[in-house]
């Protein structure tokens, strides 16, 4: 019997993960053929940021030579919203006799219930998880979707690395080099192409900051959108004020006479007024939310919005991120996320008094408005 994978996706763009995970499928599945098919419109995603033909193109870069993918368009052709039910029951009828496999993430697995027609994948194909590094909740979500279809769903081996799509669009915006996430071929199309530029915003701060802070930038903002996704929060909001957060770190306060700062401001955390006064005058910025995320993202406050307190946060546990205790950080705002922002008030706190750095009275004000979320 033919064994035949689907593995579907916006891959906008396509990496060396998502390579490296359809070579895993076919080596461990046996499969005959993987068609990798690329949505038109997914359900659960607003529309991609590359068109269908630069998606399509790039995947043609990714999977050259490999006898074993073929590249589809059928959900790009058939155009709509790209019901994955609806692919499956395409293949299940090209492939009659054929034994279907249809791949997913974690991400995909803890809401595949909430999909249209989950009943009918499940019925034609077997399910396969693919997990990657720093992911949780595999174990339950693969439990809750057995229990409730009835079903076995095949866990992988291979656990895939952390790269992102995500992360690749946000290093490309910010000017910065993509090759450690795609191939050349990849790599290069997105650069003929002008590919996931970024807005004004993302040019401003290209612009403005040095490489290393532009990496930090990276990272922050990749942490943040993936708390926003976890915590419901508006996601253009957080990448925004993520994005221009040290917009003023290298700036000299000075040199803006209608800059107002009070005299007992620590040097270390002037910037984080001066970015708010920047994004609101110069860059346009008129929502309050965004720009007060921006203006205490270093110290915080009382009674802080939920935007204010994922840019908090991710400042202090993106990737780049190497101190003593991150890892704990992490750990804590991954279990509980407002008990979590707690426990970093206290940290913060605490790391500044044992350095002997000046405390600006909003971080003991933040810490002890806070602390009783500590669980």
């Amino acid at each position: 019997m033919k064994r035949v994978g689907i593995f579907g996706g916006s891959f906008d763009p396509v990496h060396k993960e998502h390579f490296n995970m359809a070579k895993s499928v076919i080596n461990e599945l046996n499969l005959d053929l993987l068609y990798v098919i690329p949505t038109y419109k997914a359900p659960h995603k607003k529309g991609a940021y590359a068109s269908d033909k630069d998606r399509f193109n790039m995947l043609l870069e990714c999977f050259k030579g490999e006898q074993k993918i073929c590249i589809s368009p059928f959900e790009i052709e058939s155009e709509g919203v790209s019901f994955s039910y609806l692919t499956v029951t395409h293949f299940k009828n090209l492939y009659k006799d054929a034994e279907l496999f249809f791949l997913v993430g974690s991400d995909m697995l803890s809401s595949f219930l909430t999909w249209k027609n989950p009943e009918i994948i499940a019925k034609n194909t077997k399910l396969v998880l693919i997990s990657r590094s720093g992911e949780s909740g595999d174990l339950q979500a693969l439990k809750t979707v057995e229990t409730a279809l009835n079903i076995k769903v095949k866990k992988l081996e291979y656990v895939g690395k952390n790269i992102s799509s995500t992360q690749i669009r946000v290093y490309a915006g910010l000017g910065l080099d993509v090759g450690d996430f795609v191939f050349d071929g990849v790599k290069n199309y997105i650069k003929e192409n002008n590919l996931y530029c970024g807005n004004y915003l993302y040019s401003y701060v290209s612009k403005a900051l040095p490489e290393k802070r532009k990496i930090h930038t990276a990272g922050v903002i990749i942490t943040a959108l993936k708390l926003a996704k976890k915590l419901g929060a508006n996601l253009e909001k957080v990448e925004t004020c993520a994005l221009l957060h040290d917009i003023a770190k290298y700036l000299d306060a000075s040199n803006y006479p209608n800059f107002k700062l009070d005299s007992d401001v620590p040097k270390a955390i002037e910037h984080q007024f001066l970015g708010a006064y920047i994004a609101k005058t110069e860059l346009k910025i008129d929502d309050e939310e965004i720009l007060d995320a921006i203006r205490y993202h270093s110290t915080g406050k009382k009674d802080m919005s939920l935007i204010s307190k994922i840019l908090y946060v991710a400042d202090l546990i993106e990737p780049n991120r190497k101190y003593e205790g991150v890892e704990l950080l992490r750990q804590k705002i991954e279990e509980n996320f407002n008990s979590g922002f707690a426990f970093a008030t206290q940290e913060v706190l605490k790391f500044l008094e044992k350095n002997g750095q000046p405390i600006y009275y909003l971080a003991n004000e933040v810490a002890n408005y806070y602390k009783g979320d500590i669980i």
